[in-house]
């Protein structure tokens, strides 16, 4: 049903049950159930814009446009799409262009462009997500562009922050057989900081032998698995963007992506490949203490596993072999750099790091089928540390 003010132009369809008011709508089709108020919605002949059942819209400006865009970072691709608000979500003062919305998505004061983003999520006060895909559950907010999110869950809890990087769903790890293999897909529950900014931009001239020899800076995307940033920090890409067949494995060891391991602990200003477990505050690779999370944090990686079990659920099983085929994955890295000597950690730093993560492989962080650790920790409340 509709009501006075509104102005309804070609191909307009609406179910019975919706409620549109002092609304300009042109080739739209409304689902049953809706309530549409102050809204100015226009799609495209062969495009509509599909609004869901059960909808809530106020004071909102959704379009399908005639560009297309689209972004790549290596087997990453996103591209802006017919703009469909799903089932049951609810946005108020919002502008969406060529997007499409999940099931049960709410947004305020926000924008969404040449984007997709997953069932149960919310898109916060003064959100800006640009060519981004955000798995479900995600909590966006602030400027995020060029992203990825894949893993369910995804964090980006404060205003101030900006975003452009990819969050994998599948983490790289090394079996008990030694293969390089990925994990089933499971939720990235990277959390970012208050005022993080991935920058995005083209950085330094790429290493050569004069600067007229360098072929320039690409703009480069970071990655990150179950990575924990701090307050304020800043993660500058590196010079590289993989090649669309490239693997995983193939991107982790190539020093020019930036990329954060699972459960390491960045803050301040870092570059390049932050080990797992690892701590950086610094752009210098000889800064990474190379596995101290495990020794001084080790109730951020019970934290990400906790939360990782209950968003899993029946499927908690999957976590299996996730801590400890990190840190087969670790060693080895770590170790094709100790046979081949290099600028980017020191010897020092390698075997330092090879001897925390092979200490960790006792045991203590094996899993069982319902995701639980098989060896009891305890919580040392005058150290403040948990400790196997």
């Amino acid at each position: 049903m509709s009501e006075h003010g509104n102005d309804m132009g070609d191909g307009v369809h609406i179910a019975e049950g919706s409620w549109v008011r002092n609304s300009q709508l042109a080739y739209v089709e409304v689902g049953p159930g809706c309530s549409i108020s102050h809204c100015q919605i226009v799609g495209l002949p062969g495009r509509p814009v599909r609004i869901e059942s059960n909808v809530t819209l106020w004071d909102c400006v959704i379009r399908n446009t005639s560009k297309e865009k689209s972004f790549s970072f290596g087997p990453w691709r996103v591209a802006s799409s017919a703009s469909v608000v799903g089932e049951g979500s609810s946005f108020s003062q919002s502008h969406i262009e060529d997007s499409t919305i999940g099931k049960h998505v709410t947004g305020i004061r926000c924008v969404v462009r040449a984007s997709e983003i997953g069932d149960k999520s919310e898109v916060r006060p003064h959100g800006n997500l640009i060519l981004t895909k955000a798995a479900p559950h995600c909590n966006l907010g602030s400027e995020i562009s060029k992203s990825i999110l894949e893993g369910q869950g995804f964090v980006s809890e404060h205003t101030g922050s900006y975003l452009s990087l990819v969050a994998p769903s599948r983490y790289p790890l090394v079996n008990e057989e030694g293969e390089e293999v990925l994990s089933p897909a499971l939720p990235n529950l990277t959390n970012i900081g208050a005022g993080t900014v991935f920058a995005n931009y083209s950085g330094k001239p790429k290493p050569a032998a004069s600067l007229s020899e360098s072929s320039g800076s690409l703009k480069g995307t970071s990655l990150g698995w179950g990575a924990f940033t701090g307050v304020n920090s800043v993660i500058v890409n590196r010079y590289e963007q993989p090649q669309a067949d490239e693997s995983i494995f193939s991107i982790l060891r190539n020093r020019d992506v930036t990329s954060l391991g699972f459960g390491c602990l960045v803050e301040k200003k870092v570059t390049g490949r932050i080990p797992a477990f690892s701590y950086a505050s610094s752009t210098s690779a000889r800064s990474i203490q190379i596995g101290w999370v495990l020794e001084h944090q080790p109730g951020i990686v019970h934290n990400i596993l906790l939360k990782m079990r209950k968003r899993l659920g029946a499927q908690a099983s999957d976590l299996q072999g996730l801590v400890e085929g990190t840190l087969r994955l670790e060693i080895r890295l770590l170790e094709e750099q100790l046979e081949h000597p290099s600028s980017f950690f020191t010897k020092e730093q390698l075997i330092q790091g090879i001897e925390r993560y092979r200490q960790h492989l006792d045991g203590r962080w094996r899993l069982n089928e319902s995701g639980e650790l098989t060896h009891p920790w305890r919580f040392d409340h005058e150290a403040r540390r948990w400790t196997p």
